[in-house]
């Protein structure tokens, strides 16, 4: 039998049912410290940090569904097998893919920020946008693979969205009106995220105004939902 452990903490329960035969299939755990003993005690078991973000593959599932048509109505399992593959979306950053695709950049970067494939962000694309002729060469293809950035930090895309010409660097801060470049040639302006979940939205603000920023305020992080393995038994601690 699986089971999986949530406010996991040092893992006691957790060595308490593999005791009995169980074998644990997740653990979720915000404590750093904790964290750090369920990696060296079980180093082969996926970690998850916040569990408000953990959610069951049925539920993810069903949540991507109420996207494409309304409550109530029937799906064929085709329309089912697609919309599993956006499981890793919210609605929130669903309506953030369509406003990049509106604005120009390409469908690639899209599906690489969010982490998801190609196809089902051209699939939730189509049902909510009007698609741009697809292009059997060359970096306006929806699926062109060039120049993809590895990861999908948001400054990556903004560098992709510089290079495809759909955002324009500003060569004056935002917020002070200073300009200029660095001694090795590269601009003083840089890309800022109020809100990671919308990577085109940004401000260009000068290395000190820019650090003052972050100094004084907290960018909204990402919001990634995680898809938790099925198991047999569901186990807890003190939260």
């Amino acid at each position: 039998m699986k089971f999986g452990s949530i406010f996991a903490g040092a893992g006691g329960f957790d060595q308490g049912f593999e005791a009995a035969g169980m074998s644990c299939s997740f653990q979720v755990e915000i404590d750093a410290t904790a964290r750090a003993v369920l990696a060296r005690h079980w180093p082969d078991v996926p970690r998850f940090k916040d569990v408000c973000n953990c959610h069951s593959k049925q539920y993810l599932d069903a949540l991507v569904r109420t996207w494409f048509r309304p409550l109530g109505t029937e799906y064929t399992p085709e329309e089912i097998d697609v919309a599993g593959k956006l499981k890793k979306l919210t609605p929130e950053q669903a309506d953030e893919s369509v406003r990049m695709y509106e604005r120009g950049l390409s469908l690639s970067p899209i599906a690489e920020y969010f982490g998801v494939s190609r196809q089902a962000m051209w699939d939730l694309l189509r049902r909510r946008t009007t698609m741009r002729p697809q292009k059997r060469h060359g970096t306006g293809n929806h699926f062109h693979r060039g120049g993809v950035r590895a990861d999908d930090h948001a400054h990556n895309l903004v560098e992709q969205a510089v290079e495809d010409g759909v955002l324009i660097r500003k060569k004056k801060c935002e917020s002070c009106g200073k300009g200029g470049t660095f001694t090795d040639g590269r601009s003083k302006i840089q890309a800022h995220h109020d809100d990671y979940n919308k990577p085109l939205e940004v401000r260009w603000l000068c290395q000190k105004c820019h650090h003052k920023w972050h100094k004084n305020n907290t960018a909204i992080r990402k919001e990634v939902l995680e898809e938790l393995a099925p198991v047999d038994v569901l186990i807890g601690g003190f939260p």
